[in-house]
């Protein structure tokens, strides 16, 4: 028995130290696309994995349109319906997101090498890091949970009873579980991806706004008026938060240009899917259907409220560096220099107002150059997806009175 505890603290602390993207990471041997190396057998498993999961879905559009031909759609068929325009929405988005793979890798590198060599080496900053990623884990696993739910209520909606075959029927009851999970594990890991990118670009944003605020906090008059030496090094500590800061907006300019489409479809399979659930809970006589109903349209808005909110918090965090530099009260420091110290200030002045004028640049990040995702955006989704809603339930309350 202590054996297995040792264990599982074992497990639990290489959990902790995997820092932000662990989930990311752990994902990704199974069904992501960052990892392609053929020399492993993790990777020919995650290639047998995705080409299975694909082909089953490819499967289900054929059995679909046999039922279209055939004119055969039933309450049933609605439900199936709904569960081939899921699966298909869900490897769409993760090819959306799987094209700009090597983009995608650098800003994953390039984030944990920062985290791991210098933002764990201080408490705060760790302490921090911590709290987000207790949040990403809650908001995995609340994603997970609708995996649960999606094979257990809709088991007996899989798009292959249409061939009404009993063999395929047999086998099937293996297949759709193992291909419905795969499929929601790939529009899950996409959706850590992009939890995980964001909310650690705003944490970077957050920690250098600080730096700025605070490379003026040893300041004093003496070293002011009396120290070269000083204001040279003031001087770096500068030039290095700058360089940053330009690294930082690199890697947001990648991320925003390689996120269009992805938060596009988001939307709208989103939309797509808070629409078909309440439909569904109108003509389904099913009591646990109209249960996977409502977690269904509930994880689709929390999803995206959820991308919503974290690029409205790294707009305003990037946004923030400017009042940072007020706080730090430069001006304050550098107006009163003058003699054979003042080129030195002058360029620190200069430096600065470089990061100033970046810092007024609005921060973007559109939907396919359409919106940009915001709260405000998801806010505007979810109201025309009510009206929506409201206007297929007022044509399915009067087909019966027509007939």
């Amino acid at each position: 028995m202590s054996a297995l505890v040792h264990l599982a603290k074992d497990h639990i602390q290489r959990i902790a130290d995997g820092g932000q993207f662990v989930i990311v990471n752990g994902m990704d041997r199974f069904i992501g696309f960052f990892a392609w190396d053929v020399k492993l057998n993790a990777t020919w498993l995650k290639m047998t994995l995705i080409v299975f999961a694909v082909g089953y879905e490819i499967t289900a559009i054929a059995a679909m349109a046999l039922a279209s031909v055939k004119g055969v759609f039933t309450e049933r068929s609605f439900t199936m319906s709904f569960v081939t325009m899921t699966g298909a929405m869900c490897i769409v988005i993760w090819l959306s997101l799987a094209a700009f793979r090597r983009d995608l890798t650098g800003t994953v590198k390039f984030l944990q090498h920062r985290q791991c060599t210098i933002h764990r080496q201080s408490a705060a900053r760790k302490a921090l890091m911590d709290r987000v990623n207790r949040y990403l884990w809650l908001f995995y696993l609340q994603n997970i949970a609708q995996v649960f739910f999606w094979i257990n209520l809709l088991r007996n909606c899989s798009p292959l009873a249409v061939f009404e075959l009993s063999l395929l029927d047999s086998v099937n009851v293996l297949l759709y579980p193992l291909a419905m999970t795969l499929m929601s594990l790939m529009f899950i890991h996409t959706i850590m991806i992009v939890s995980t990118l964001l909310s650690a670009l705003s944490l970077e944003f957050y920690w250098l706004g600080q730096e700025f605020e605070q490379v003026f906090a040893q300041c004093n008059t003496f070293a002011a008026t009396a120290r070269k030496r000083y204001w040279d090094g003031l001087k770096r500590r500068i030039d290095t938060c700058v360089i940053e800061h330009q690294r930082l907006l690199g890697q947001i300019s990648t991320l925003r240009n390689n996120l269009k489409l992805y938060l596009l479809l988001n939307l709208v399979a989103d939309f797509s899917l808070i629409t078909f659930a309440g439909c569904q809970m109108v003509i389904s006589s099913e009591g646990d259907q109209h249960l996977y109903s409502i977690l269904a349209a509930l994880t689709a808005c929390l999803n995206m409220l959820n991308f919503g909110g974290l690029c409205d918090l790294l707009k305003i965090q990037v946004h923030a560096i400017k009042f940072r530099l007020y706080s730090s009260q430069w001006t304050d420091y550098l107006r009163p220099v003058s003699g054979p110290l003042y080129p030195r200030c002058r360029r620190i002045r200069s430096s600065i107002l470089i990061v100033m004028t970046r810092a007024e640049h609005e921060l973007r990040i559109s939907c396919g150059s359409v919106y940009d995702m915001s709260l405000t955006t998801c806010w505007a989704v979810l109201q025309f997806s009510y009206s929506v809603f409201t206007l297929l339930l007022s044509f399915f309350e009067n087909e019966p009175r027509d007939q």
